[in-house]
């Protein structure tokens, strides 16, 4: 299987190969339309290959909700998906990291109205806040399970979930989530998000948000969030407070400016660490194509408070057929 795979990925630079030697044998060839119909060609390639892995992950879906509802077909649209994320961070104090994280849902609209079958690569309970807000490692555990959603229709949603973490011995957990918003009058609004999770092999934590928000202008829209996560195993808590400015420039076209401070409680409560980075995404091929640039500016306890640059990079990839 490793040996089709490489043989494949050899197709678009052979396409390039080809159009550069054009230019030598082909008298008036254009540069610039040899390299772009060898650009064309490679899109092509990926989109045949990410449509099929899409139309695969879907009917898996479609086919498994068929069997458990007890019919052969149905009206409703699934939306399994799969996401692959390729994150590199390099910085100037810290070696050059590189983490690969997939996730995604198993949609049974059919079987049940508000139960889903999930998976995760990277789970973000288990990382510290630190990991978390500016993207530093993986927590290299593999978790899946069934989660049921509810809304009590006042501005409350709920979800449970429940599973296994991919381990041995079998380390079984449970996870409840909780989000409200409202609008407290005419410019600001409240959010509220509180999480509360038990495994077996670490015990119970908790993480808590409280935020603020606000638009700015027509494309700027403002958030001040307050933070507290919570590790029972360790007896070890973490806050955060971030101020972040989102601003929309087109369609799957975002920058994000934000400024934050990140503490714990032991050995004594203090803050850690002090960052500040500027976050660009952008869809960079139609809907499933994504593309994240984070420059960031870390001032770390654990460093003297030294200033250190750091640049994040993601690839993100969606595979979906809805």
């Amino acid at each position: 299987m490793a040996m089709n795979v490489v043989r494949s990925t050899k197709l678009p630079l052979l396409r390039v190969l080809a159009a550069g030697l054009a230019l030598a044998w082909v008298p008036g060839a254009s540069a610039a339309e040899a390299v772009q119909e060898a650009l064309s060609g490679s899109w092509k390639w990926l989109e045949g290959r990410r449509d099929q892995v899409s139309r695969n992950i879907t009917g898996l879906g479609v086919y498994l909700d068929d069997w458990l509802a007890g019919e052969v077909a149905g009206e409703d649209a699934n939306q399994t998906f799969l996401r692959v994320r390729f994150n590199q961070l390099q910085g100037t104090y810290s070696d050059y990291n590189s983490e690969l994280k997939i996730g995604g849902r198993l949609d049974l609209p059919r079987a049940s109205e508000r139960w889903k079958l999930i998976f995760e690569s990277d789970v973000d309970e288990l990382n510290s806040l630190n990991e978390n807000r500016l993207e530093n490692t993986s927590s290299d555990v593999s978790i899946g399970g069934f989660r049921y959603e509810h809304s009590s229709g006042n501005g409350w949603d709920f979800s449970h979930d429940l599973g296994l973490r991919a381990r041995l011995p079998v380390d079984p957990f449970y996870r409840f989530r909780t989000h409200f918003g409202r609008e407290l009058n005419d410019v600001w609004a409240l959010g509220f998000e509180q999480k509360f999770w038990y495994y077996d092999s670490r015990g119970f934590g908790y993480d808590t948000i409280v935020s603020f928000s606000r638009q700015l202008t027509e494309d700027r829209y403002l958030r001040i969030a307050s933070q507290v996560n919570y590790q029972d195993d360790r007896d070890f808590a973490e806050m955060g407070q971030t101020v972040t400015v989102h601003r929309s420039l087109g369609p799957m076209e975002t920058l994000s400016y934000e400024v934050g401070a990140l503490g714990v409680n032991r050995p004594n409560p203090r803050m850690n660490d002090y960052y500040a980075q500027v976050r660009y995404r952008k869809a960079v091929h139609e809907d499933w194509l994504i593309l994240e640039l984070a420059p960031q500016l870390l001032m770390s306890r654990q460093e003297n408070w030294r200033p250190e640059p750091r640049v994040f990079l993601n690839l993100e990839v969606l595979f979906f057929d809805f």
